[in-house]
């Protein structure tokens, strides 16, 4: 039995679809909203990925997986995160997102927008056959749509993703057009969904019996389901063409992440996806293989702009060139996430890396300090001014919650870093309920902040004034800002994406309404038993399941 050093397990099921707002992290678990766990650091060395050896192709074998519960294996009609990464192994999405998040072909081969931007004419491929040997046309586009929209409870995975459409209607065997509300960067993410088969599932699709049947046109089939212990499924010629190397895939019903973390210990399964700073180190790491990648859970410090303190660009400078990143980087997440400029994932297709930074810097933070007239007046260490016989002290607190030891180690290091350029700093660590009234009510100077964001883009929630008093915590509103925000999220050609959201970053980098600290990573743990070109995506961890394989060595 292998030991870990780990005190507890966050499990993120990664799922695509259209996100709900993104929500600051509760630091309790909550998969379905996509929130990590809080987690309590190890003091492990960072672990490492196993190089992968170079080993011949086998074809067949099991490969032992784990989900929850369910009351349906209707991938429209279902509510768990888990349900849904595991069904993804049998239904194609209309559009998937590639490796850098970008909207891909999938079932839908190609697209495009009228010039207003709000009318989608959607080309679906003509060779693409459901497991029953039937072939997948615009109605059952349609009829998904319906699904969605008519019988889908408001927890569904996938329900959130109508909210974005007015109409749509088929246009051809082929084709179907879809009316956007609006004209909007992120309506295309709104189809990472999968498509059922309208004659396969009925008329009446909320009670048909076929919901505990699964049908798809993916990589493998479904084969058998026994309640609260297992579900089978085989491998088929997908609708690409393509065949996986693995014969089958038996799904262990779990009840809960310390079982699924058992169940991986015990060589019960073979895979488990974890916050890569919840590991430690196994009795012998060579019998696990770690696959690390870029989440879209990003950590910041926030300013309170109500405080006339932080209205002033040089001190969020200056507090910019004390925090370092590269430093929390290696010693509190490990080694295991990427540096942050903006709210923007550095790993996204309109990702823009000419922008202002903020490098490590000590003398350049004083320099800031004394370009707004900050200096150690009283020689007692603490910088002071006074500006219209207004005199203040360079005075700041710092808020988190006490529950998630990131951002209670990242508090630590920043108030280490500001009273080392001259100011008095308090720590106000709070439990998560109390830190959040804090940040609603205004009663901060500085905080320590998580948000699992949103696969679709906007920035709005967390910049935009009109988001002040909701969740715009930080309070900041500049006209320019909004109208850089408003172009982006009008924006649809891909052209027109890139240039909008260059200079949204441009300008966040300029006016540092927050310090973007860093993304994390999250990995998928396998066993040795698990080769191949395995890349693991936040949105589909089986995105390239069909070149996976497993070796029994004899």
């Amino acid at each position: 039995m292998k030991k870990w050093i780990l005190l507890c397990v966050a499990l993120l099921l990664a799922l695509a679809g259209c996100e709900k707002q993104p929500e600051e992290d509760k630091e309790q678990e909550n998969t379905q909203q996509l929130q990590q766990e809080q987690i309590e650091q190890t003091q492990a060395e960072p672990t490492q990925t196993v190089p992968v050896q170079e080993v011949p192709v086998q074809e067949g074998g099991t490969l032992y997986l784990s989900m929850r519960n369910t009351t349906t294996l209707n991938p429209l009609l279902n509510q768990d995160a888990s349900v849904d990464t595991i069904l993804k192994l049998i239904y194609m999405p209309l559009i998937r997102l590639d490796e850098n998040h970008k909207p891909a072909p999938s079932i839908a081969q190609s697209w495009s927008f009228d010039e207003g931007g709000t009318v989608l004419t959607l080309n679906l491929r003509n060779d693409i056959y459901w497991q029953n040997g039937t072939n997948l046309t615009a109605d059952d586009v349609i009829y998904s749509f319906n699904t969605l929209q008519r019988s889908a409870d408001t927890n569904a995975v996938y329900k959130n993703c109508m909210n974005y459409i007015r109409s749509y209607r088929k246009t051809s065997a082929y084709s179907v057009e879809i009316i956007f509300n609006q004209n909007f960067s992120g309506n295309m993410y709104t189809l990472l969904m999968p498509i059922i088969s309208a004659q396969y599932y009925g008329t009446r699709v909320a009670t048909s019996d076929k919901n505990m049947i699964p049908m798809g046109n993916g990589y493998f089939e479904f084969d058998s389901y026994v309640p609260a212990k297992e579900m089978k499924l085989k491998k088929c010629i997908s609708s690409f063409g393509q065949t996986a190397h693995i014969d089958e895939i038996v799904v262990n019903i779990s009840t809960d992440k310390d079982t699924d973390l058992y169940s991986f210990e015990q060589n019960l399964t073979d895979l488990l996806i974890m916050g890569s700073s919840d590991i430690g180190k196994s009795d012998n790491e060579n019998d696990i293989k770690y696959y690390e990648y870029t989440t879209n859970y990003y950590d910041f410090i926030g300013f309170n702009f109500s405080r006339s303190l932080f209205q002033d660009i040089n001190i969020r400078k200056a507090i910019a060139s004390i925090t370092p990143k590269e430093s929390i980087l290696e010693s509190i997440y490990f080694g295991h996430g990427v540096v942050a400029q903006t709210p923007i994932n550095p790993t996204y297709w309109y990702h823009e890396p000419e922008v202002t930074i903020y490098p490590y810097d000590i003398g350049q933070a004083r320099d800031y300090l004394e370009a707004s007239n900050w200096k150690d007046n009283n020689e007692d260490g603490i910088l002071d001014r006074t500006t219209n016989e207004f005199s203040e002290t360079f005075r700041i607190s710092i808020l988190y919650n006490t529950e998630n030891e990131i951002r209670k180690q990242i508090a630590i290091r920043l108030g280490d870093e500001l009273r080392g350029i001259g100011a008095e700093v308090s720590l106000d660590g709070q439990p998560y309920d109390v830190y959040v009234q804090k940040l609603q009510s205004g009663d901060f100077d500085l905080f320590v902040g998580g948000w699992q964001m949103s696969v679709v883009p906007n920035y709005s929630f967390m910049l935009h004034s009109a988001q002040i008093g909701l969740t715009n915590y930080a309070r900041y509103q500049n006209g320019d800002m909004d109208a850089l925000l408003g172009v982006a999220y009008n924006a649809v050609k891909e052209e027109d994406v890139l240039m909008a959201y260059s200079n949204l970053q441009k300008k966040i980098t300029e006016e540092l309404p927050y310090i973007s600290v860093a993304f994390r990573n999250f990995v998928a743990l396998s066993s040795d038993r698990v080769h191949g070109n395995v890349k693991p995506l936040e949105n589909n961890i089986f995105d390239n399941i069909n070149e996976w394989f497993l070796y029994e060595q004899q």
